[in-house]
Parts: C-alpha cells; sequence; structure tokens
C-alpha cells in the first residue's frame, strides 16, 4: 500500500497580509496527519511506526514532496517527522524537502492547531548539537500559532548540548536509530502514550 494520499484542494481565504486560512464554514478536519521528510530512509521507517502504533484513531501519512504546505490545514492535530540538520543545513540545500517546504509554512496560520516533532539525530558524530534542528520547526509551528505538545525529559539521553532543550525536556520527541535503534520502540511507545492524549483534545 503506499504512503500517498490523494491531494485535495483545501478551501481557503487569505487575510490582509496574505497568509491562508481555512474557511471556517467548511472545515472537516481529520484526526492526525502524519507529515514526513526524506523518504526511503530511517526518517521514512519510523513514520510508518509511528503510524502503525496508533490504532484507535485515524492518522493519514504524507511524505512533503507529494503535497502542498496548505495540507496541514486538513488536520487538527499534526505530528512531523524530520532529520534534525537544522536551518542552516536547509537554508543551504536546494535538494532537502524540508528547504522547499519551509517557506510555504510561512504563510500558513496553524491557530488552535496541535502540532508534536520526532526528530532523528546522531548523538556520537553531533553530540554537541543533538537534534538541533527540532528547534527550528518549534520555533517556526509557534510563529504560525500552532501549540506544541509532546515534550520529552532529557534525562534518559547521552547528548553535551541542544538548541531544542527548553527547561530540561526536548520540544519534540529525540529518536538516533543510528546509534540507539533498539531504545525507538520504546521511546516511541512511551511518546504517543503521553503525546496522543494532548493531540486529540
Amino acid at each position: 500500500m503506499q504512503d500517498k494520499q490523494k491531494e485535495e484542494t483545501p478551501q481557503l481565504t487569505a487575510d490582509l497580509e496574505g497568509n491562508y486560512l481555512l474557511d471556517k464554514k467548511s472545515r472537516n478536519l481529520k484526526s492526525i496527519g502524519l507529515f514526513y521528510a526524506p523518504s526511503g530512509g530511517n526518517v521514512h521507517k519510523v513514520a510508518k511506526r509511528i503510524k502503525q502504533k496508533i490504532k484507535d484513531l485515524t492518522v493519514d501519512m504524507f511524505y512533503i514532496e507529494e503535497v502542498r504546505p496548505e495540507k496541514f490545514l486538513d488536520y487538527q492535530s499534526l505530528i512531523l517527522v524530520s532529520s534534525t540538520l537544522g536551518k542552516d543545513a536547509w537554508n543551504n540545500n536546494e535538494t532537502d524537502e524540508w528547504a522547499v517546504f519551509l517557506p510555504g509554512l510561512q504563510k500558513i496560520k496553524l491557530d488552535e492547531r496541535r502540532v508534536a516533532l520526532v526528530g532523528l539525530g546522531d548523538h556520537i558524530k553531533y553530540p554537541n548539537n543533538f537534534v538541533d534542528g527540532m528547534q527550528d520547526l518549534a520555533d517556526l509551528m509557534r510563529k504560525d500559532g500552532a501549540v506544541l505538545v509532546g515534550k520529552t525529559p532529557t534525562d534518559s539521553y547521552s547528548f553535551n548540548m541542544s538548541r531544542a532543550v527548553e527547561e530540561n525536556q526536548f520540544v519534540g520527541l529525540p529518536l538516533d536509530e543510528d546509534n540507539e535503534p533498539e531504545k525507538t520502540d520504546e521511546r516511541l511507545d512511551k511518546w504517543l502514550e503521553q503525546v496522543l492524549p494532548e493531540l486529540i483534545k
């Protein structure tokens, strides 16, 4: 079964600054939109595992290269799964899917939507900027008006520094499939038990 979902054209209006807004009269918000990139590697694998583990809710999964940013507006609850190189890498890499996708997100208002982040990093190669890129996504989501949920305590992770830490918690769920793949399922299970009630409030 393919992960790609048929994209529907959202019914949009725009505010005076040109920001896209969903027409409240025509809202048909689904349960959870799961958006990921890149495809074909660990990020894709983790996204599929998340979808498989959420058994009692409808989860639509999308590779961001195959949808427009306005697709976010179809969902009240969002899970974003990404590698965590950060905005410096995104800004300098025109072939990176998030680098192409992020400018479009800046034209979207996500007021009242709940967003949870999952970031894949490498605490051995990058102990001083472990999963930094999650902070960049978190900042953008907040700027767009979203409510971030799914913070994770830092105490079970080995790293030196990370911009993605706020008050001793990561802004989302860090995973290290390169060095700690055996911990991924346990981390996902614990995180989903916490985050799902927060997402569907």
